[in-house]
C-alpha cells in the first residue's frame, strides 16, 4: 500500500481498561469519571473538572501509534502534545499536594501554573522532572540512550538539576548534563516540521520511520 504521512489520532485507555480510538470518535463526551469529564473537541481531548474527586484516584492513559500525534488538556489546564509512538498516564483529577504524570516517547507540555501543587513528570527509571509552571519538551523514546529535556520558558529541575530557558538537559543513566539548546529543532515536530541539523543518519531514519509508520533497514 501507499505510505501515508502522520496525522492526528491516539488510543485512550480508561481506568477500567476500556480502549477508545480517538481517530474515529465524534465531538462530545467521551467518558465521565472520578472528578472530571473527558470531552473531544475537533480532534483534541480535554478533561473538564466536575468537582472534587472522591475516594480512589483513577488513571487514564493516551498513547499514539507510529504515524499519529495528539493534543490533550489535563484536568488542571496543562496542555500536552504527544509525538508519534508516545504515551502519557495521568489521573482524571489532581488530588493531594502534587500533580504527577508519567510519559514515554516525546511530549511537549505547557504546564498550568499552580504554586500550591507542583507538577512532576516521570519517565520511569530514567528521569524525574520537577516543573515550576513552564513550557518544555521531553524526548525519551525507549530506544534512545539519551533522554533530552529542553526548556522554552519557566523553570524545571531534571533529576535534581535546574535548567534555564534555552537550555537542555541530556540524561544518560539518570545523570543530567546541561548545555545550550536549539529550541527550534527541539519543537520542530510540534509545528509539523522535521529538523535534522547535525543529526546522525540513524536518528534521522528513526524519526522518519515513526512519522510514516514504516520500517527502515540500513545495510552497510
Amino acid at each position: 500500500g501507499e505510505i501515508q504521512p502522520g496525522r492526528n489520532g491516539a488510543v485512550l485507555t480508561l481506568a477500567d481498561g476500556t480502549q477508545l480510538v480517538m481517530d474515529s470518535l465524534k465531538n462530545g463526551l467521551v467518558a465521565a469519571q472520578n472528578g472530571s469529564r473527558a470531552v473531544l473537541r475537533n480532534g483534541q481531548l480535554s478533561y473538564d473538572p466536575t468537582g472534587a474527586a472522591t475516594g480512589n484516584i483513577v488513571y487514564n492513559s493516551i498513547s499514539t501509534p507510529k504515524g499519529r500525534q495528539f493534543e490533550l488538556t489535563l484536568p488542571d489546564g496543562t496542555k500536552v502534545w504527544l509525538n508519534a509512538a508516545s504515551s502519557i498516564r495521568y489521573p482524571t483529577a489532581f488530588a493531594g499536594n502534587e500533580r504527577k504524570v508519567e510519559v514515554n516517547g516525546e511530549v511537549y507540555l505547557e504546564v498550568a501554573k499552580d504554586a500550591s501543587k507542583p507538577f512532576r513528570l516521570s519517565v520511569p527509571g530514567r528521569a524525574e522532572i520537577d516543573v515550576l509552571g513552564t513550557s518544555f519538551n521531553v524526548s525519551a523514546y525507549e530506544n534512545d540512550r539519551v533522554l533530552n529535556a529542553t526548556l522554552l520558558e519557566g523553570s524545571v529541575k531534571v533529576n535534581g538539576m535546574k535548567i534555564m530557558p534555552g537550555q537542555q538537559a541530556l540524561v544518560v543513566d539518570k545523570v543530567p548534563e546541561v548545555s545550550k539548546a536549539d529550541i527550534n529543532k527541539a519543537v520542530a515536530w510540534k509545528n509539523g516540521l522535521f529538523c535534522f541539523k547535525e543529526d546522525e543518519m540513524k536518528d534521522v531514519l528513526e524519526q522518519i520511520a515513526r512519522w510514516y509508520d514504516v520500517e527502515i533497514r540500513v545495510e552497510g
